[in-house]
Formats: structure tokens, C-alpha cells, sequence
């Protein structure tokens, strides 16, 4: 499939959600901070389609990369991010945002309880590349004592509730917003 220029233009869109979303809000633990990436990862996967998810993704992580201060956590940006814990979030997302996407353009008619299943499923799934990712990088990056329990108590235990309301308050707000139930 060829990007058109309106796929190109909502890439761009998208991405730039994503940098503004993280360039206002910036804070918590140094390892895994707040964000509302999971948010817009959720609302871009029912409202975007799967080639301009993965295209937006891709092109804020490549900028990040490039060192432009796009992510979350200090430096912000640059190849040496890759080996930043929480990398492997981003990674899940770029994997996972076009995956969703399918399966939820897939139906022609998506019901309210299928869309919100789906909305929980997908912000939950980028937490198992998240916490390997964390987990590999602090054990044997860093060299962290660390174990796999503690892994979840710092990336996962003190964000899963806050991401679900995330979901939820991005489902609601596509729901409310466009006609998804096949009207």
C-alpha cells in the first residue's frame, strides 16, 4: 500500500499528538515516568488506520532517536535512548497501535462492549515488551540487582490502573465522537 497524502498528512497529525502530549506533560520517576502516551496510542488505534498508526509511531520514535526532544525521560531524544528502560514501551506501542487499528477497522459494525475490550486489551499489551524490556535493560544494561517482581512493582503495579482510565476516557471520547456502532 502506497502512503497517499491524506494518509501522510494524518501520520503527521498523529505524530504530532504525540509529541505535544509529551513535551506538556513531563514528570514522575526518572526510571518510568507519567505519561499519556497509552491514551492517545489507544485513541489513535480506534480513530486512525493501521498504516498511519505505524507510520506516526514510527516517525516519533525516529525523531526521538535523531535527538530531537521528543520522549519523556532525560536526554529526551538521541540514539542513546534505545537504551533507556522504558524503551520498550514505545516499541510496543509502534508494534501494537497498527494491530489494533486492523482489528478494530476489520468490523463494519463495532459494538460499544467489543471497542472497550478491545481498548483494555490494547493498553495492556504494550506492557509485556515495556517490562522484558525494563527488566533486560536494568538487569543487565545498568546492572541492577533486580528481579522481575521488582520489575513490575516500578513499571507496572503503579501505572496498569492509571492506563485503563486512560483507555476508558479515550474510548468514551471516540465513542461519543464518531459513529463507530454501524449506524
Amino acid at each position: 500500500m502506497i502512503l497517499s497524502p491524506r494518509c501522510l498528512v494524518r501520520s503527521a497529525f498523529l505524530c504530532a499528538i504525540l509529541v505535544i502530549v509529551t513535551q506538556l506533560i513531563r514528570f514522575g520517576s526518572s526510571i518510568v515516568p507519567f505519561s499519556l502516551l497509552p491514551g492517545i496510542y489507544v485513541l489513535g488505534a480506534i480513530v486512525f488506520t493501521p498504516l498511519e498508526n505505524g507510520f506516526a509511531w514510527m516517525i516519533y520514535i525516529l525523531l526521538g532517536l535523531m535527538g530531537v526532544p521528543v520522549f519523556a525521560t532525560p536526554p529526551y531524544g538521541g540514539p542513546g535512548y534505545l537504551l533507556k528502560p522504558t524503551f520498550g514501551f514505545l516499541l510496543g506501542y509502534l508494534l501494537l497501535s497498527p494491530l489494533f487499528s486492523w482489528i478494530i477497522q476489520k468490523r463494519k459494525k463495532t459494538s460499544f462492549y467489543y471497542l472497550l475490550f478491545l481498548s483494555f486489551a490494547a493498553v495492556s499489551l504494550p506492557y509485556v515488551p515495556g517490562l522484558v524490556y525494563l527488566w533486560v535493560i536494568m538487569k543487565f544494561v545498568i546492572q541492577a540487582n533486580i528481579s522481575f517482581e521488582h520489575t513490575l512493582k516500578t513499571g507496572f503495579i503503579p501505572f496498569i490502573g492509571g492506563d485503563i482510565l486512560k483507555a476508558i476516557v479515550a474510548f468514551l471520547i471516540v465513542w461519543k465522537a464518531k459513529p463507530l456502532r454501524g449506524q
